[in-house]
């Protein structure tokens, strides 16, 4: 923080001192600000009141809902390998946070029967 507040101040710092820190700060970035906050604080609450499993849940959720709502707003076509890529991300998700459901996939159980290649 130290580093940004010393670039800002040697880029706009006369600008600043004239006009006020938050000058140009317009509905839709106050927006941005709230709708991010408000998403690291509902984070910080799934992880705190929930376990792992649940936050995994949560994010595969919110890939699937930004990506619907991308192509609603953006006009945004869904391609096989966009597809392809999401559900490999999802799978990550819960495998990284619990690396023993990869012995549930049938394949990964023949390829991962033992346990000790995991660990």
């Amino acid at each position: 923080m130290f580093f940004g507040y010393l670039t800002m101040y040697l880029y706009d710092g006369t600008e600043i001192k004239t006009k006020g820190f938050l000058f140009g700060y317009t509905d839709m970035v106050w927006i941005a600000i709230t709708v991010q906050s408000a998403g690291g604080i509902l984070v910080a609450l799934v992880i705190k009141y929930s376990d792992n499993i649940m936050k995994g849940f949560a994010t595969s959720l919110a890939i699937i809902i930004a990506c619907i709502v991308s192509m609603v707003l953006f006009d945004f076509q869904l391609t096989i390998l966009f597809t392809l890529g999401t559900i490999m991300v999802i799978f990550s998700i819960f495998i990284y946070s619990k690396p023993d459901l990869i012995l549930y996939v049938p394949i990964f159980n023949v390829i991962f029967g033992d346990k000790s290649v995991l660990l």
